[in-house]
């Protein structure tokens, strides 16, 4: 029996260059998915495993979220045409959608090899029983379980999915293997940023002694993007398919196949394969860097840096300073010249310019120079001189607030142009009630501080102007 394991695919629009309309991070991931289809006809796997989020967004405009479901369509039909069965489990709800899922449901529905699963089931096949947990809505359980603190949630749903873990090998043939997909973290993994979770109160968990009392022959995970074994036991974690940002800098990605040699006895071949991700990679420059760029060396330093080895081609680049505060003023001058100079050199994007050490640092006006939420809490919490135990803490129970936040954002960079197309006003102020149609408008905008009467102006340019191209 042989099994391609893989999960975390994220397919979305990330933030990155535009070429000829095309987002390239997205040509990233399908770059990486091509090696898993090739390595798929190479090996012929029985069973193909796809352990949750294959998307990154589960709330998305109807336009981006075709696209990727059809980008999700093909390469799971590339896998179905060279497995005997595939089997794609929803992860975690806000990156999984539940509609988007239920749309792939109705597009394999006449696709005999192709399972989509939802909920926790056991599917038998001849020689295998495959146990199923995907991710699960805390809403549901919440109804279950009324008026519970996070803590105490994830107490209770813990224990339930240790009750499910045990249960579904219950139902399970013990005449065959047993294979447990899930979506969770198990303690004793490494997580992305490589810290070892020992034992975790921040997210419903899957207890090793779960795993250990139910005894599958195979787990293969999804959740944790760090491809790795959990402990000696036969519990792996494919990690994702593609490198998302700089918590996987310095990480390989890929996709696993377990082999086994012999249907009668529990022995496995484990062989990870590396697909061709995007490297990230972080340059820490000191007052010293500092100081010769504001002194117009630049050369200088992008050569002690990345010229002398080519360290920065193709790659997604962030600098990290530490200088005074008046350097750092002169610097911010600069800041277009090192990105220029950066491009030049063979870099695929700079991801961030920003601050180690200023005193200034962790201000509203600085954070925003960075699109990471998650970064942006560790150097907050960091400079406010929280620990590292209490950083990671909080860092872990933010994590679902942030993504579910990201997922509902809609971001000019990733969707595209903005194209109004009517605007009713309702019980604004002493105005009737109005729809304007934006039919004939090639343009229009109004900039100014809130309260600074642009509603107002707005209104009244709409009845002395017949076509207002802009409006500033």
């Amino acid at each position: 029996m042989k099994i391609l394991h893989t999960a975390d695919w994220h397919i979305g629009t990330f933030r990155s260059p535009i070429k000829d309309g095309v987002n390239l991070r997205t040509e990233d991931t399908k770059r990486c998915l091509d090696e898993l289809i090739r390595v798929a006809r190479e090996e012929q796997p029985d069973y193909s495993l796809i352990s949750g989020d294959v998307f990154d967004a589960g709330k998305l405009w109807s336009d981006r979220c075709c696209a990727e479901i059809i980008m999700a369509f093909h390469y799971i039909r590339e896998l179905a045409a060279v497995s005997k069965q595939v089997i794609v489990m929803r992860g975690t709800p806000n990156h999984d959608g539940a509609g988007q899922f239920n749309v792939l449901s109705e597009m394999f529905a006449d696709c005999q090899n192709v399972h989509i699963v939802i909920t926790p089931q056991v599917i038998p096949f001849d020689d295998v029983d495959i146990a199923v947990l995907p991710g699960f809505d805390r809403g549901t359980y919440r109804a279950k379980f009324p008026g519970l603190s996070s803590d105490e949630e994830n107490v209770v749903f813990t224990q339930e999915l240790a009750n499910i873990v045990t249960g579904l090998k219950a139902q399970c043939d013990p005449s065959k293997k047993s294979v447990l997909m899930a979506h969770y973290t198990v303690p004793g993994c490494n997580a992305e940023g490589g810290q070892t979770m020992m034992l975790t109160q921040f997210e419903p968990i899957i207890p090793q002694e779960a795993l250990l009392a139910a005894g599958y022959d195979l787990v293969a995970l999804g959740h944790i993007h760090r491809p790795q074994r959990v402990t000696e036991n036969p519990w792996y974690y494919a990690g994702a398919i593609n490198a998302i940002n700089f918590n996987d800098e310095g990480q390989k990605r890929g996709f696993w196949i377990h082999n086994d040699e012999c249907p009668y006895v529990s022995k496995w071949e484990h062989t990870f394969y590396n697909t061709p991700i995007r490297e990230f990679i972080t340059f820490d420059f000191t007052d010293t860097d500092i100081t010769a760029i504001n002194f117009g060396h630049i050369d200088e330093v992008a050569f002690n840096y990345w010229r002398y080895n080519g360290a920065v081609q193709g790659k997604i680049v962030r600098i990290h300073y530490t200088c005074s505060a008046d350097k750092a003023k002169a610097y911010k001058m600069n800041e277009a010249l090192l990105e220029k100079t950066l491009l030049e050199d063979g870099a695929f994007m700079l991801w961030e310019n920003l601050p180690d050490k200023i005193d200034e640092f962790a201000n509203r006006t600085e954070l925003a120079h960075t699109t990471d939420p998650e970064v942006n809490l560790m150097k907050y919490l960091e400079e406010k001189q929280v620990g590292p135990e209490k950083v990671q803490e909080l860092v872990l129970k933010a994590r679902p607030i942030i993504a579910e936040a990201e997922a509902s954002m809609t971001a000019a960079a990733n969707t595209g142009t903005f194209e109004p197309v009517e605007i009713t006003v309702k019980n604004y102020r002493y105005y009737e009630e109005e729809t304007f149609n934006f039919e004939d408008i090639t343009f229009c905008t109004i900039n100014g501080q809130n309260g600074t009467g642009k509603s107002s102006l707005f209104m009244r340019l709409h009845h002395s102007l017949q076509n207002p191209l802009m409006v500033v």
